[in-house]
């Protein structure tokens, strides 16, 4: 857990957002979430690093509780709300357990993050039922995830040194990489399929009503995105939410997003 904080205490998305090749994941996660979720909602976002998707349901006039496990991050989520004077409760804690919050506080919870950094299967169970939990019936649950089958391509193009029989063994057989293992490319995650995911959500007795590839190839292919001129970018991007529901495009894309509600 250690290396997730001192990772995330680096990273911004919203200047990771800032790329071409990575804002197709944003682009793709708000109009998907903009078709079921209308303002004003109440939202719970776990994990929800700097603020990116937080500030963003802020503005629309949504009630966000933005979750994150990393002190810092809450910080600059609280500074940039006051900055952009928006009403927004930005909290420190772990979203395996939301003992803070009553059951069915939120109607909706959005789990952008936390799913693919839990590599244990028991804490990933929590993590899920605590969210179960705290949604209203009728509520929504986002889940992005990391697949699996995404991960070989990546690393062949961005991460050759890494193409080793344990790295592959440790995603595509355990699912999981620890931070601390000789093999692991970045810190602790869990990698998984679209058909696992589905089924996991599905015994929970949630009812799923989308399943979308967030960014297709464009996190293996950036460079090439990224060099795409404004005309061939917005080709390139009606294309990415014309297909980001076929099923082949879900197998390869490097982050999926589910979406299930509460019956």
């Amino acid at each position: 857990m250690s290396s997730i904080i001192e990772f995330y205490n680096q990273v911004d998305e919203e200047q990771r957002f800032a790329r071409n090749s990575r804002a197709i994941e944003w682009f793709t996660t708000i109009k998907i979430l903009e078709e079921q979720i209308s303002p004003p909602q109440s939202i719970l976002e776990l994990g929800a690093g700097r603020g990116a998707y937080a500030l963003h349901y802020a503005a629309l006039g949504h009630a966000v509780t933005a979750l994150d496990l990393t002190p810092s991050n809450v910080e600059v989520i609280r500074q940039r709300a006051r900055e952009r004077s928006l009403v927004l409760d930005a909290v420190e804690g772990d979203a395996t357990d939301l003992s803070p919050f009553a059951d069915a506080s939120f109607q909706h919870v959005l789990m952008l993050g936390p799913y693919y950094h839990v590599t244990d299967e028991k804490a990933r169970a929590r993590l899920l039922q605590e969210a179960i939990r705290v949604l209203q019936p009728g509520g929504l649950l986002a889940i992005a995830y990391i697949n699996k089958f995404s991960v070989v391509p990546m690393l062949v193009k961005k991460l050759p040194a890494y193409m080793r029989q344990a790295t592959l063994k440790h995603v595509m057989d355990r699912g999981y990489l620890k931070g601390d293992d000789p093999d692991n490319f970045w810190i602790d995650s869990y990698y998984t399929t679209p058909e696992e995911i589905e089924r996991t959500i599905t015994a929970l007795k949630l009812t799923i009503v989308d399943h979308v590839a967030t960014d297709g190839l464009s996190h293996t292919i950036d460079q090439e995105v990224d060099a795409l001129d404004e005309q061939q970018y917005e080709l390139y991007r009606s294309y990415h939410l014309a297909t980001c529901r076929e099923r082949s495009m879900l197998g390869i894309s490097t982050h999926g997003l589910l979406l299930a509600r509460k019956d």
